[in-house]
C-alpha cells in the first residue's frame, strides 16, 4: 500500500471546491427566497389594491347614496309643502269666490270692479 499524503495545496483545493458548492447553494436558496418574497409581496399588494379599490368604490357609492337620500328628503318636504299650499290656495280661492259673488249679487261692487275682478281670473 502506498500512502498518499494530503498536502496543503490539496486541502486548499478541497476547501475551494466546497466553498464554491456552498456559495452556489446559497445563491440558489437566495434566489428561491427572493422569488417567494416577490410572489408573496405581489399577492399582498394585489389584495391591498383590491381592498383599496373596493373601499374607494364603497366610499363613492356611500357618498352618492347619501346625496340621493338628502335630495329625496328635501323633495319629500317640498312635495308635502306643495300639497299643503295647494290645499290652502283652494280654500282661499273658494272664500274669495264666495266674497266676490256676494259683492256682485248685492251690488256692492260697481260693474267696472266686477269686470276687473273677472279679468284677473286669480281663482
Amino acid at each position: 500500500m502506498s500512502e498518499e499524503k494530503i498536502t496543503k495545496k490539496d486541502i486548499k483545493e478541497l476547501l475551494n471546491i466546497q466553498t464554491k458548492q456552498i456559495e452556489e447553494r446559497f445563491v440558489k436558496q437566495e434566489k428561491r427566497i427572493e422569488e417567494r418574497l416577490n410572489n408573496q409581496t405581489n399577492v399582498i399588494l394585489d389584495a391591498v389594491d383590491e381592498k383599496l379599490e373596493n373601499k374607494s368604490d364603497k366610499e363613492i357609492t356611500n357618498k352618492i347614496l347619501d346625496g340621493q337620500d338628502k335630495i329625496i328628503t328635501k323633495l319629500d318636504k317640498l312635495l308635502q309643502e306643495k300639497t299643503t299650499a295647494d290645499a290652502q290656495d283652494k280654500r282661499k280661492t273658494k272664500v274669495l269666490e264666495i266674497h266676490n259673488n256676494a259683492l256682485k249679487s248685492n251690488k256692492i261692487l260697481s260693474p267696472q270692479q266686477s269686470i276687473e275682478i273677472d279679468s284677473l281670473r286669480a281663482f
